[in-house]
């Protein structure tokens, strides 16, 4: 008898738990499968630039067309598509979420126009621009593609539902003594019922109130404790894809350049000369330079039926410059050792006016004199510029105030200049009180001034081509035996003739240490 029971129970109880579990496992919370988005339109491929053309004008009527083509119209996107397998679950243990409709597809862009094509006109009399006709605009651009609505997303077929849960409680008591007290045994908690508005009796059909059964020595006694728990759970629409946006408009093209020349042909140019300083003394030396400008008013110079923009570019001017390189040095350029630097001179224009600039070292002292259709460059003095930038480090040595740095200069220009600047900074990883920092430290700057002939400043003492700097006096603090200590130091040499150069060496040392 109680072994019937028993199996009778025990089927519903597997019915009942397997989906529960399945559930679980398996739980998402949106459903159905996103649509896939809109595909992208096609650009429009752009026009085409107008033809090149030069022009020689021979005061008969022409008319030339190069305009820019127009650019292709672009597609529009496509729609973007709807969500699919939209059948909603059925009530199950969380929130669902309906999957998303696709994006529409962009619209492509369109194609751009065509640049106007660009002319070189050459005439004797301007008279004859009345009789030309040119029409050089760019073309317009396409037009865009639309851009397309989205795809639908997944419909909820049921809004919202509950789930409830139903509490087991079973308790026991030995089967042979009926008079023994009921003791509890466990407690399990079970789906027991799925509703939107009412209430599911499959669980409540399936366990009665009270139920016993005999297990081994035992009786069991297993009590239905009716709904312990409900959750409630929601079903959200999947969102609409969004429309795309449209695809831009193609831009019209420029207009084409036009060039007047009012001669028959564009001079060839020579722009700069160069060579070395030997065989260039004495040269009389010829530099063309075209000199053009920008002007307004093309319209009114052609044809009333022409469309040009308004500003064009003219041949002003052919500038023809000649200058001479002349030594006037009291020694030889072999002498002073400058004999094969290279030396020369470019031509520019400026304010529309053409101008040589000279390319000579700053080592080199010059002054330029006029003489009718001729520039005289009077070289009066100057060195090899490879005698700039020449010191090196002898030198450092003793502790604090006695701590000197010694260079010397390699170049010996000294008297050749118009200044030296030595720039001297004292770095140090150890501080006055002697805290180690991780890196060098800058502590002071000291600048020593070395004029040609006058005694330097600051204690600084030049003797021939050596330079004793004292730093010690000035940097004591931090220039302690056994001290990690650097120099940065920057020299800065003034030629007469204003050039300015600049050298720079590093370096570290420990302090007592040579």
């Amino acid at each position: 008898m109680w072994k019937s029971r028993s199996l009778i129970y025990a089927l519903p109880i597997a019915i009942l738990t397997f989906p529960l579990i399945s559930l679980s496992a398996v739980a998402q919370n949106t459903f159905g499968i996103t649509g896939q988005d809109g595909d992208r339109g096609r650009d429009g491929r752009n026009g085409r630039d107008g033809q090149d053309i030069k022009i020689v004008l021979d005061g008969k009527p022409t008319t030339y067309d190069l305009s820019g083509t127009i650019g292709d119209d672009a597609e529009d996107g496509t729609a973007g598509r709807s969500a699919t397998s939209c059948d909603q679950p059925y009530r199950p243990e969380y929130s669902l979420v309906g999957a998303s409709g696709g994006r529409g597809g962009d619209g492509g862009n369109g194609g751009r126009g065509g640049n106007g094509g660009n002319a070189t006109i050459f005439y004797t009399d301007i008279a004859a621009l009345r009789q030309l006709e040119i029409r050089n605009a760019g073309g317009k651009g396409g037009r865009n593609g639309r851009g397309a609505i989205g795809g639908k997303g997944c419909e909820c077929q049921e809004s919202e539902w509950r789930i409830k849960y139903c509490t087991l409680e079973t308790e026991r008591r030995p089967f042979s003594d009926a008079k023994a007290p009921w003791e509890y045994h466990s407690k399990e908690t079970r789906l027991c019922g799925r509703s939107s508005d009412g209430w599911d009796l499959d669980f409540n059909r399936a366990y009665s109130k009270v139920r016993e059964y005999r297990k081994d020595d035992w009786l069991y006694r297993r009590t239905n404790q009716g709904v312990t728990q409900t959750d409630s759970y929601s079903c959200q629409r999947g969102r609409d894809g969004a429309t795309s946006d449209n695809g831009r408009n193609g831009v019209t093209g420029n207009y084409g350049k036009v060039t007047l020349v009012p001669r028959l042909d564009i001079p060839a140019e020579m722009t700069s000369d160069r060579a070395i300083l030997a065989t260039a003394i004495g040269k009389k030396v010829g530099l063309i330079k075209n000199i053009w400008v920008e002007r307004s008013g093309l319209s009114r110079l052609l044809r009333t039926s022409s469309d040009v923009a308004d500003t064009y570019t003219y041949l002003k001017d052919t500038a023809r410059l000649f200058y001479r390189f002349d030594w006037a040095a009291k020694e030889t350029s072999t002498a002073l050792g400058i004999d094969r630097v290279e030396i020369g001179a470019t031509v520019n224009v400026r304010n529309e006016t053409a101008t040589i600039d000279y390319q000579l070292p700053g080592t080199l002292e010059y002054q330029v004199i006029p003489e009718n259709n001729l520039q005289v460059v009077k070289i009066t003095g100057g060195f090899n510029p490879d005698r700039v930038k020449s010191f090196q480090l002898q030198k450092i040595s003793g502790v604090g105030t006695e701590n000197q740095l010694i260079l010397s200069d390699r170049g010996n220009v000294r008297e050749l200049l118009k200044d030296t600047e030595i720039e001297v900074q004292c770095f140090s990883k150890q501080s006055a009180t002697g805290v180690v920092a991780s890196d060098y430290v800058k502590r002071r700057s000291i600048t020593f001034k070395i004029p040609p002939k006058l005694q330097p400043s600051d204690g600084a003492i030049v003797n021939g081509n050596i330079y004793t700097l004292p730093v010690g006096r000035y940097c004591s603090p931090w220039l302690k035996a056994d001290y990690n200590a650097a120099y940065g130091i920057v020299i800065n040499q003034t030629t007469k003739s204003g050039t300015k150069y600049n050298q720079s060496i590093d370096s570290p040392f420990v302090v007592g240490k040579n």
